[in-house]
């Protein structure tokens, strides 16, 4: 508590009450949300990885990550959040349609799992050549993962990837 005062009295930002006891409850759970939603972000990863539907999967905590050794000198965990590549974008528009589980929706760090599209959502400003240099499309997905019971959302996922139920 005593760096958020200091960042309050430092750059002016003082939450109201409400918002201030929430950021307090949140904090005192946060280390066992984050084991939880990092295992399960773990898992979804490497089902993800041998998906047929799936091309490419960018996750710190696969063993083939580029800056998995970098990621690992950096932070203490993986990350809950991850993003894949569909073979198409008719299957990326069919995991937008079918999923039942994550929230459509452009956050992260909640306890209920987001899925976004980011070429047309957190990166939608972006002008159509500056997101093929990032290589921003309609393949491109971004799961945030929360507090959902791995198999269940692996389970959704599934469903929604091959249209059945």
């Amino acid at each position: 508590s005593r760096e958020i005062r200091f960042l309050q009295n430092a750059l002016g930002a003082v939450l109201g009450p409400q918002d201030s006891f929430l950021v307090l409850r949140g904090l005192k759970t946060l280390g066992v949300r984050m084991e939880r939603e990092q295992a399960t972000a773990a898992r979804v990863a490497e089902w993800l990885s041998r998906r047929p539907e799936v091309t490419q999967v960018y996750y710190p905590g696969l063993a083939g990550h580029p800056g998995r050794e970098a990621h690992a000198r950096q932070a203490s965990g993986p990350g809950a959040v991850l993003s894949f590549r569909l073979a198409s974008e008719d299957l990326a528009l069919r995991l937008y349609q079918r999923r039942r589980i994550p929230a459509l929706a452009v956050s992260l760090g909640g306890v209920e799992s987001i899925l976004s599209v980011p070429t047309r959502m957190s990166h939608a400003a972006l002008p159509a050549a500056r997101k093929r240099e990032l290589g921003i499309d309609d393949t491109l997905a971004r799961l945030s993962v929360g507090l959902e019971a791995a198999d269940d959302l692996i389970t959704d996922l599934e469903q929604a990837l091959t249209g059945t139920d």
